[in-house]
């Protein structure tokens, strides 16, 4: 990791343990653990889980939040590979957006328990669903660059990328004033090409899980991550990109809880 860079991670411990490998929730651009925080990890505890959700370097309330425009992508790829390593076990992966990339990377090199991507850059990188945006919406597209690019964008703006309308406007306003600035250099690597490892997760439990109002992530390219590893993706119709903060976030939790069962990976709910 880089010099003076720290790892803050964000953890509960389950009320029944369920013989689970601990789960490692990964968060996207411009958010932090926070967003897990809301719904998920307590679900999850309560579930049987430990539960941990890091927050990438340069998050809002951290000692490093004034070094966040010098992050790059490797920045927070070192920060998860050295979160994973902490672990007495190898954990469950759960990552959103670019929280996915990150975890189908770190699953590329780290031994995991298993990797939950949901609506996640695809391994390839952000280009094509940007291109997708881009030809679909072109202004929803040109705000959504200018928040890269480090500008402010309208409420409104924000509800539309990130939540379906089924979010009232005011427990979307309220998510989204918990959203921060995010690292350009980091967000740039994004869309650097990327030859994912197919054959490094070749037989890690993988799931591939989207939203069918999404414009950041469309189906599509959540089909496409699915297909590079091998998987069928699920889209929940109705829901927008922030599943976890969306109106039915449950269902999502409770079908990651016996996807993990199934896979012999704790009770479910």
């Amino acid at each position: 990791m880089s010099a003076g860079m720290d790892v803050h991670i964000v953890s509960r411990k389950a009320k029944k343990p369920n013989g689970a490998p601990p789960i490692l929730f990964i968060h996207g651009a411009f958010a932090g653990a926070w967003c897990w925080d809301e719904h998920f990890m307590p679900w999850f505890a309560d579930a049987g889980f430990d539960v941990s959700a890091i927050d990438l370097p340069g998050r809002r309330g951290r000692p490093d939040y004034d070094r966040l425009q010098n992050f790059t992508l490797t920045d927070y790829l070192d920060a998860v590979y050295a979160t994973v390593d902490s672990f007495d076990q190898p954990p469950i992966l759960i990552g959103h957006s670019m929280g996915g990339y990150l975890a189908w990377r770190a699953a590329e090199v780290r031994n995991v328990a298993a990797l939950v991507m949901m609506a996640p850059v695809p391994p390839t990188g952000l280009a094509a669903p940007a291109m997708q945006l881009l030809m679909s919406n072109p202004a929803l597209a040109i705000d959504v660059a200018a928040v890269h690019a480090g500008q402010m964008a309208s409420v409104d703006t924000l509800h539309a990328s990130l939540f379906s309308d089924a979010v009232p406007h005011s427990v979307a306003e309220r998510y989204i004033g918990r959203f921060q600035a995010e690292s350009r250099l980091a967000v740039a690597g994004l869309y650097a090409p990327y030859l994912p490892n197919v054959m490094a997760v070749w037989g890690t439990p993988i799931k591939v899980v989207g939203a069918g109002n999404d414009p950041l992530i469309p189906p599509a390219h959540v089909h496409w991550t699915g297909s590079i590893c091998g998987r069928a993706a699920h889209i929940y119709q109705g829901m927008g990109h922030g599943m976890m903060l969306e109106t039915g976030w449950q269902r999502v939790a409770e079908d990651i809880a016996q996807w993990l069962a199934g896979e012999g990976l704790g009770r479910g709910s």
